[in-house]
């Protein structure tokens, strides 16, 4: 049986409404003409819908094109309470749907468990949106995601870059975990320090949205590329978050609570030893192929002439066959991100491949192959695009 958390709306003088919630696994009784808004778990996922919008409202949003701002204008979803007229939180990220008789919000990221929730939903704006009449007045809820069963402590499984050695201007960190995480905790409980134990201030970019991957199991942290970029204002007035022989420790806090609201099993650390920034942009051209033999299912190999990007060395590299088709297979980043390697589910047939470099792979500066992230003025080192674009070929058999 799906379990619903349900809202009851009913006029009240002037035009306003008055919410009333109730928790029950079966539907509360409710008037013909309110609307409920719901979460609802149910395969595939979780969600939260509105039932009971007039026909004519559900029939008008079917045939708009509305963006995401504008849906999330009508109804935003956020994780907490529902702010307040001057707190800027925004909603959550996802998708809006009509569905059947019902509006449905699919969250990018899972619901976190144990935590409230708020909706808010302006009738004005939807009517707007579709064209019809869907009432006036907002209405905000809020609901708390029941508590799962407790499993394994969560972990940190790993921080990149690998490498103890970073350029002076290194970019981000990507930090892996071994379950989904709570919203909004991340940046109270990371810090850079110094060699004397102090923290290195305002070191990260605090976005309103942390950057999780749709599992949330992978925080990409950025240092503030305002005191990474040279000549403007953070940079002139702090200077960069990293200093070139020292240093520094990332250190994460073992109360830094999952998706269930469990504090990690134990804290993490990891040593940053900084070096000289890096202001060069990656050469393809200098990377060294490895071939694999013909019939073999032995992946073709690449190394790299520094470290890169990680998250992007995963993505940002395809092998093509003679005819241009991807090759389908695994991808495999090695050790301190210095080396790349494409296994076949196939064993490889004779002939010739390339391997296909988007132009937006990164070196651990953030330089790419079009262009240096951090760029002196009268400095303008630009590559289009496509001519960015790198193809190295290798030859299967002889």
């Amino acid at each position: 049986m799906n379990r619903r958390i349900r809202l009851r709306i009913g006029a009240l003088g002037g035009g306003g409404l008055m919410a009333l919630a109730s928790c029950a696994d079966t539907a509360a009784r409710v008037d013909v003409d309110s609307p409920i808004i719901e979460f609802v778990e149910e395969a595939p996922g979780e969600l939260v819908a509105v039932d009971r919008l007039p026909q004519t409202v559900l029939a008008g949003l079917r045939l708009s094109e509305i963006d995401a701002d504008s849906w999330r204008g009508a109804l935003g979803v956020f994780s907490g309470p529902v702010p307040g007229p001057d707190d800027l939180t925004p909603p959550m990220l996802g998708t809006y749907e009509v569905e059947a008789d019902r509006l449905v919000f699919r969250g990018r990221f899972p619901f976190v468990r144990g935590l409230q929730h708020g909706v808010r939903l302006d009738l004005e704006v939807l009517g707007r949106l579709s064209g019809r009449d869907a009432g006036s007045g907002i209405v905000t809820h809020e609901f708390t995601p029941p508590e799962t069963e407790p499993g394994p402590a969560t972990r940190v499984t790993a921080v990149y870059p690998t490498s103890g050695r970073v350029p002076m201007n290194l970019l981000k960190l990507y930090i892996h975990l071994s379950a989904p995480m709570r919203f909004g905790e991340a940046y109270a409980n990371i810090r850079l320090v110094d060699e004397n134990g102090d923290v290195v201030p305002d070191a990260y970019l605090e976005m309103p949205q942390e950057l999780w991957d749709p599992e949330r199991t992978r925080l990409t942290l950025f240092f503030d590329p305002g005191r990474i970029k040279r000549e403007v204002d953070p940079n002139l007035q702090l200077g960069l978050p990293l200093q070139a022989g020292h240093s520094f420790r990332v250190v994460i806090d073992p109360g830094w609570r999952d998706a269930r609201g469990q504090p990690l099993a134990e804290g993490f650390e990891k040593v940053l030893t900084v070096v000289e920034p890096d202001r060069t942009m990656p050469r393809a051209e200098d990377w060294q192929v490895e071939a694999p033999g013909v019939r073999s299912v032995a992946p073709v190999q690449l190394a790299f002439n520094e470290p890169m990007d990680h998250a992007l060395a995963e993505r940002m590299l395809v092998v093509l066959d003679a005819n241009g088709a991807p090759v389908l297979g695994t991808v495999q980043v090695g050790g301190e991100e210095r080396s790349w390697s494409f296994t076949p589910e196939r064993p490889w047939q004779a002939g010739r491949y390339v391997i296909d470099v988007h132009p937006d792979i990164e070196d651990l500066a953030g330089n790419n192959l079009a262009h240096l992230f951090d760029v002196a003025r009268g400095e303008d080192v630009r590559v289009e695009t496509e001519d960015a674009r790198a193809r190295i070929p290798f030859v299967v058999g002889s």
